[in-house]
């Protein structure tokens, strides 16, 4: 008897052992599919990261393993919340998702007892803290509190991946463990982001998208299928808020993002994930097939509203510094990639040298090869905004790839964006070798930097970057486009007028906007001259009308970046400092110099250097044409904004004028070698008629002239005649560049 007993007590440790260990265990209440990972890592993902030697896995999963050994040195740490943005509590909270994500990954990739032990004791303090806190004492402007986080948003995110985290460890994790976690962490926060955080999940907003995303996987892992119905169709589950209103809403038809690239960026993980995770659970949504396959549409489309560098184009409020070597990118091509079996985000994927840890991430990797081309083709294309797309836009004009480089000019005559859009209607930035030639400001905040505001948005990001004169526009009388009234821009979009961006030769765009101010036009025609006859190629033309009701004041505005070396025109230093304006960003603008055109001449050459190339801004002026060189930093107590300078050109008093510029790069200086290479622009002899129906431009390069012809009105059909130097030249409308023999 006492042999039997032993010999039970002995199996039952043996049962408990086995049970314990992390290969083995499973949840005795549930079935093997249930604990197994449902979301966007499942065992055949895993399988193939364990199988594979793929050089973009190999790199992924070394990488992987420096990170955990890193996190594991450390005792886990669970602090009370207390700090806003960028403070100690905030950062280690985020600290502690991504460690528990990335610790859950390498778990089911090495089944390694340690790393579990780690897990479970993060969640269990996660656990016994959540039911305990209040909301955040530091509540963000304008945004409700989380409890962990001082907005909501940073708790969705944080549910988000620690969703993730549990769906790979719950198999090894006890009934009792599981309950805990469930009822005491998951539960609550699910709760929190879709009940009493009511208005937030039902927004359509980028705020949203990460709330019913996080919501939405949690109920897919917990299987709650009300929760996961509220996530895809908003509380009331009528499809009016939810995911699939979010896509309808946010996405213009061509994928661009209501906000712009920067916050794009942002949202393009939780659209991408949830809808992988739908796809995994509820494959009868056929969610990427939705609205003409609109997710597809918002990774390429997200893509392409980049510089040479993979920097995101500052549209709207956006930090300069994001690039698509992020890991929201990453989830996003791979995951495209996957879904759509499209070859054009290999190259992407293969740039970035690694992969999601996804099921996607495994299958972009075993389709790239030596083959696989690393550059990514990005071509002048017009991108539609407007959830029908007919709503403005923005146009990306694009040179043929010259040597190692490429000019890029960006128009952007979209919608306002909605709270973080900016007030510049038919904005001009321009690239070259990707680097910033006339910037966009972008956002006046450090993103989480402490001292600064607690790493909101600082005051100059409503007293100037969102303002027009931090745009390279046209601005009348000193005030911005829709008297900077949100509700008022959103209601209005400017019009496309005519795109042809398909020739090597040139590509245009025009566009017009008759609602930035009361009675009066605003219409800006912009074109990318390659022509193979001309030596000193590309550079564009800028064609700036405005037309207002009474006499105005109109300044067309060029920032610019690099270091002034020609001015070509005559000018005056304030003795004292002297501020542009009064409102409207004017008044952050100190006057660095006062010019006027020099006697007997009808326009003026600005150069400037930068990235060791140069520019020249060349203007028809006339005698009524005020120049100003100014610089961003007045009433700046704080010394928030960056340094800017601008070139502005005003006219004053008038009703009716055309600004008509050229914007041209040449030559170089090599700083190491010490040499220098035509500093002086091709581009001479600067003039601008109209007759009838027709704008012309007319300029010398190569000591040769060339008019480049404009139709007023789109007519391809019939053939345009014009006048010059005496001789007729007739042509297929609407536009043609001409050389003068």
């Amino acid at each position: 008897m006492k042999k039997l007993l032993l010999v039970l007590l002995l199996c039952c440790c043996v049962s408990c052992q086995k049970k314990s260990n992390d290969e083995v265990k499973k949840d005795s209440t549930s079935s093997e599919n249930d604990a197994s990972p449902q979301l966007l890592l499942t065992k055949s993902g895993i399988e193939a990261f364990r199988q594979s030697d793929a050089a973009l896995l190999n790199n992924s999963t070394n990488e992987l393993k420096r990170q955990v050994n890193r996190i594991l040195k450390d005792a886990i740490n669970i602090p009370l919340p207390k700090d806003a943005g960028g403070g100690y509590t905030h950062e280690q909270h985020k600290k502690n998702y991504a460690s528990l994500y990335q610790l859950a990954i390498s778990h089911r990739l090495t089944a390694d007892s340690t790393t579990l032990a780690y897990i479970k004791k993060m969640l269990k303090g996660y656990a016994d803290l959540y039911p305990q806190l209040p909301l955040h004492p530091k509540a963000k402007e304008n945004h409700p509190p989380g409890k962990l986080y001082w907005q909501g948003l940073n708790e969705a995110v944080s549910l988000f991946y620690i969703i993730q985290a549990y769906d790979l460890s719950r198999e090894f994790m006890t009934p009792e463990e599981r309950k805990h976690v469930e009822d005491n962490l998951l539960r609550p926060m699910a709760d929190f982001l879709s009940v009493d955080s009511y208005d937030i999940f039902n927004k359509i907003h980028n705020h949203g998208t990460w709330s019913v995303a996080a919501v939405g996987m949690t109920g897919m892992v917990l299987k709650d299928d009300d929760m996961v119905e509220r996530a895809i169709r908003g509380s009331n589950k009528d499809a009016k808020t939810g995911f699939l209103a979010q896509l309808d809403q946010l996405f213009s038809a061509d994928g661009f993002y209501a906000e712009g690239p920067y916050y794009h960026r942002y949202a393009i993980l939780p659209f991408i994930a949830f809808a992988k995770a739908i796809q995994q659970n509820r494959p009868e949504e056929q969610i990427f097939s939705y609205r003409d396959s609109i997710l597809q549409k918002a990774v390429k489309t997200l893509l392409q509203l980049t510089d040479e560098q993979g920097r995101f184009y500052p549209i709207n409020d956006a930090i300069k510094s994001k690039t698509w070597d992020s890991p929201e990118v990453l989830f996003a091509t791979n995951i495209a990639y996957a879904a759509y079996e499209d070859p054009t985000l290999l190259p992407v994927i293969k740039h970035m040298g690694k992969v999601s840890f996804t099921d996607a991430g495994a299958q972009a990797a075993a389709n790239i090869n030596s083959e696989t081309p690393i550059v990514y083709d990005r071509p002048s294309q017009v991108i539609r905004d407007g959830v029908e797309g007919n709503k403005g836009g923005i146009a990306l004009l694009r040179s043929p790839q010259f040597g190692s480089g490429q000019l890029q000019a960006v128009f952007k005559f979209s919608t306002q964006g909605m709270g973080h859009g900016h007030f510049d209607r038919l904005s001009l930035s321009v690239y070259d070798h990707g680097e910033e030639i006339i910037p966009d400001y972008g956002a006046a905040r450090f993103l989480n930097i402490e001292a600064k505001r607690g790493g909101r948005y600082l005051p100059e990001n409503k007293s100037y970057a969102r303002h027009s004169i931090a745009h390279s526009t046209v601005v009348l009388n000193e005030r911005s486009h829709y008297n900077a009234q949100v509700e008022n821009s959103e209601d209005h979009a400017s019009i496309l007028v005519d795109a042809q961006v398909q020739s090597d030769r040139w590509q245009s765009v025009t566009a017009i906007d008759s609602t930035a101010y009361d009675g009066s036009d605003l219409k800006r025609s912009l074109v990318m001259i390659n022509d193979s006859s001309i030596t000193h190629r590309p550079f564009i033309i800028d064609f700036f009308e405005v037309t207002a009701e009474e006499k105005t004041s109109m300044d067309l505005n060029y920032p610019f970046e690099g270091d002034i070396i020609h001015t070509g025109f005559d000018y005056t230093r304030p003795l004292e400092k002297e501020i542009l304006g009064v409102q409207d960003g004017y008044q952050h603008l100190e006057v660095l110099a006062k010019g006027q055109p020099k006697d007997g001449t009808n326009f003026i050459k600005f150069t400037f250097l930068q990235a060791g190339r140069f520019y020249t801004i060349s203007s028809l002026t006339d005698q009524n044409t005020e120049i100003r060189l100014t610089q961003t930093g007045a009433l700046d107590p704080e010394f928030n904004l960056n340094s800017q300078r601008h070139l502005l050109l005003r006219q004053t008093d008038k009703v009716h004028h055309n600004f008509v510029t050229i914007i041209e790069p040449h030559g170089f200086f090599d700083p190491i070698n010490e040499t220098v290479g035509q500093p002086e622009p091709t581009i001479r002899g600067l003039s601008y008629e109209r007759q009838g129906n027709v704008d012309i431009v007319s300029f010398e390069a190569d000591g040769k002239t060339y008019l480049y012809v404009k139709v007023r009105e789109n007519d391809r059909l019939k053939n345009h005649r014009i006048n010059y130097n005496k001789k007729t030249y007739t042509w297929e409308g609407p536009k043609y560049l001409i050389k003068i023999p």
